[in-house]
């Protein structure tokens, strides 16, 4: 199922975080076109804890995935998000782009999401 990656996600992935099961959730949804939200680019490899090496895997992941842009529609919904509800401004780009490219998100985080109405939420750390 195509959906928004947050963050979190990818980073756990990235680093081999995560148990095998949810691993092969997050990998079923790179092989369904899953994409990601440009603020995710900014915090995946902005992050300074990367070796030179795990910077490479990363941008080689991301580069796989379609980003969505911080197009004038996204920022529009992201003010309504945060005027609305004070989300934080990475939280409100991503779930913006998600609602606007009318896509579930895919988060460990849901507590961060589930304020925002119409934004559908899959947690793969949840059967």
């Amino acid at each position: 199922m195509p959906c928004v990656l947050d963050t979190n996600l990818l980073i756990y992935f990235l680093g081999d975080a995560i148990g095998s099961s949810v691993s092969q959730r997050i990998e079923q949804a790179i092989r369904s076109s899953a994409r990601f939200s440009v603020i995710t680019r900014m915090e995946v490899l902005g992050w300074r804890g990367h070796t030179e090496d795990s910077r490479r895997c990363a941008r080689h992941l991301l580069d796989q995935l379609d980003e969505i842009a911080l197009t004038s529609v996204v920022v529009e919904r992201v003010i309504e998000i945060r005027s609305q509800l004070g989300i934080k401004l990475p939280d409100a780009i991503i779930a913006a782009s998600a609602l606007v490219e009318n896509l579930p998100l895919m988060t460990r985080n849901v507590e961060d999401f589930k304020r925002i109405s119409n934004l559908e939420l899959i947690n793969p750390f949840e059967s």
